[in-house]
């Protein structure tokens, strides 16, 4: 690439006119694709004149309501990902570059950029320019521009070197730190030859055919046929009458013919297997298109014979390819986004930020709940805060209506409050405290055999390298084995003792 001047970096290079090279509005002659047109297509491209292919792609996408669909799909799955910038290591200078980083792409919505990269996935590669702007001596985007893909064509030596489309065979350079060009990996390395466009124009080709005599075969059998008798000396002008009355029955479903003339309808065999048969085509050509784009089926179409382990298997492959998407698409947007903030900012040696698209993992928050319940149970403390937060559960404000407890609180967090009891139940408060505090006055040498055991098992797992989950499941599966007995049965006599209380009125047992 050529290095730019700085003075350069703020004017547009790839900007459209109605007139040049570069124009919004194409015409596209590809509006009723052959068989031989697509070869003819798909082989240019594969040549390094990618033009037609280009519109082409563009074209299919608009009139393949099942293909946009699936591409949808997948662009927005990345779109809708949280997007994290966090300095290399804990250095100043890395710090710095990460605030840097932050501050420069806050007022754009790298949501959209992402959305139109991902236009990658069906021609090869995308294209966004950067338009900069310098505010002092910092330098940061004032516009990322989406341009059209066949605006830049790529060298004839390598097939991997971008370049803007001038009107010469070669095309003209594009100076560093301009363009965000994204193209998925591919296995040969040529992203002309990546883009699934260049499967899914075969299925479109076919899946056209196959509509066009659907739609004929329903003009023809959705009506029944319609033959005139006239008797044999009737003349031309009757003939015509008759003639006209069948045509107008298709349409009007009434005619007016002569007392000696004959109109007779006559229904078609069974047409049933025939409509499936088109019906079959293009279900089995909008399936391959999903494979081609999500990499299964599932997701879109479950279909009869659907299950609840492949729709797993294949939400899982849906999931890798969105991982896969995510890492491409960081490290683009490294390399061709943060990079040049950075080295137009603090020089080639800074450290770069790590962007990330951050693909989490959904939680079992029924199988959560379990766990917190089993390990309250035993005495685990829990923050508040931490259960909110995975739950999605607000803090109450005061007074605020809020639904009954299903855990017990922490004994002795209830000193000064009455636990939601009405102004008649008061008067019990001071005889059932004073059973609490009998029975929490050694809490914690009846709690530690079992907190050290839990203590023992979490030591272990840590050392084990475990993440949390399993720690959960460890704990989960290690619970009957705690010795709890003498805090069961000290808490069965308080138990005890609390009802003799509320159902006798006596405060001890």
């Amino acid at each position: 690439m050529v290095t730019p001047k700085k003075q350069d970096l703020t004017t547009e290079i790839a900007r459209p006119s109605q007139t040049g090279l570069r124009s919004v509005w194409q015409w596209r002659p590809l509006a009723s694709m052959t068989p031989a047109m697509v070869a003819d297509v798909l082989r240019r491209a594969a040549q390094g004149d990618a033009h037609d292919f280009l519109l082409a792609a563009d074209d299919i996408r608009e009139k393949d309501m099942h293909y946009r669909a699936v591409l949808q799909t997948r662009t927005l799955a990345v779109a809708g990902l949280p997007i994290d910038i966090q300095p290399w290591d804990d250095s100043p200078a890395a710090k710095k570059a990460a605030d840097l980083v932050q501050d420069a792409v806050r007022e754009s919505d790298l949501s959209v950029l992402i959305t139109h990269l991902m236009d990658a996935v069906a021609k090869g590669y995308a294209v966004a320019e950067i338009v900069w702007e310098t505010s002092g001596d910092v330098w940061y985007p004032r516009q990322i521009l989406p341009r059209e893909a066949h605006w830049f064509t790529f060298d004839r030596d390598t097939g991997q070197l971008l370049r803007l489309v001038d009107g010469t065979m070669d095309g003209a350079e594009i100076p560093s730190y301009r363009m965000i060009v994204h193209a998925p990996p591919v296995a040969a390395g040529i992203p002309l030859l990546g883009g699934v466009a260049r499967s899914a124009l075969w299925a479109w080709v076919f899946k056209s055919f196959a509509m066009r005599d659907w739609a004929r075969f329903c003009e023809l059998f959705g009506q029944p046929i319609r033959v005139g008798k006239y008797h044999q000396g009737a003349s031309p002008e009757d003939v015509a009458v008759l003639k006209q009355a069948a045509f107008s029955l298709g349409s009007d479903a009434a005619a007016v013919i002569p007392q000696e003339m004959v109109l007779d309808l006559i229904e078609s065999g069974s047409k049933s297997a025939s409509a499936d048969l088109y019906h079959q085509l293009i279900d089995y050509l909008d399936r391959q298109v999903s494979k081609a784009v999500l990499g299964q089926t599932m997701t879109t179409d479950s279909g009869a014979s659907g299950s609840l382990a492949q729709a797993k298997v294949h939400q899982e492959v849906r999931r890798e390819l969105l991982e896969a998407d995510a890492r491409a698409l960081a490290a683009t947007l490294t390399r061709d986004l943060i990079a040049p903030i950075v080295r137009l900012n603090l020089g080639e040696y800074a450290p770069l930020p790590i962007l990330r698209l951050i693909v989490e993992d959904p939680e079992d928050l029924t199988a959560l709940a379990d766990h917190v319940v089993k390990l309250t149970q035993v005495g685990m403390p829990i923050p508040q805060w931490w259960v909110r937060e995975k739950f999605g559960i607000p803090e109450a404000k005061d007074g605020e209506p809020v639904l009954g407890a299903g855990l017990v609180p922490a004994l002795g967090a209830h000193k000064g409050r009455p636990y939601g009891r009405s102004a008649h139940a008061q008067g019990a408060s001071d005889a059932l405290d004073a059973l609490v505090e009998e029975a929490t006055g050694d809490w914690d040498a009846q709690l530690a055999p079992a907190a050290d055991a839990v203590q023992t098992l979490l030591d272990e797992a840590a050392a084990r390298g475990a993440t949390a989950a399993e720690i959960l499941d460890i704990l989960a599966a290690h619970l009957p084995d705690l010795p709890i007995d003498a805090l069961a049965e000290r808490l069965a006599r308080a138990q005890f003792a609390a009802r003799l209380a509320g159902v006798h009125g006596r405060e001890s047992a």
